[in-house]
Order: structure tokens, then C-alpha cells, then sequence
């Protein structure tokens, strides 16, 4: 899985998003629309299932080679 549309604020960034009234506070990770949030999500998590895959093929060949 991917964290791709997950924002990863810091300590400061947590403080402003309480005191943030009037919404000046930086948006993570922006998308035009849900559409395009969802494609670059999917090719996020594809890219890192292929990794993933990868990496196991790699550890059972190694195993039974």
C-alpha cells in the first residue's frame, strides 16, 4: 500500500491546523478531482505491489535455487 494521498504533517503543522481560522494552512496532496485522485492513487498502489512482488520473487528464487 501506498500512503500517496495521505498528508504528513509535522508538530508545527498539527499546532497551525488548530489555530487555523480564517484556512491559510497548506492543503497536502491536492487533486483537480475525485477522478484524478483515484488514478494517481491506483498507479501508486500498482507500483508498489509490483515492488513488493519483486522483492518475494526474488526471496523464493534465492530459496530454491
Amino acid at each position: 500500500m501506498s500512503d500517496f494521498l495521505f498528508a504528513k504533517p509535522g508538530v508545527i503543522d498539527g499546532i497551525m491546523s488548530i489555530v487555523d481560522l480564517f484556512g491559510i494552512a497548506p492543503n497536502y496532496n491536492d487533486s483537480l478531482d475525485g477522478i484524478s485522485a483515484d488514478e494517481r492513487a491506483f498507479a501508486a498502489d500498482i507500483d508498489s505491489l509490483s515492488r513488493d512482488m519483486d522483492k518475494a520473487y526474488e526471496a523464493v528464487t534465492k530459496d530454491y535455487a
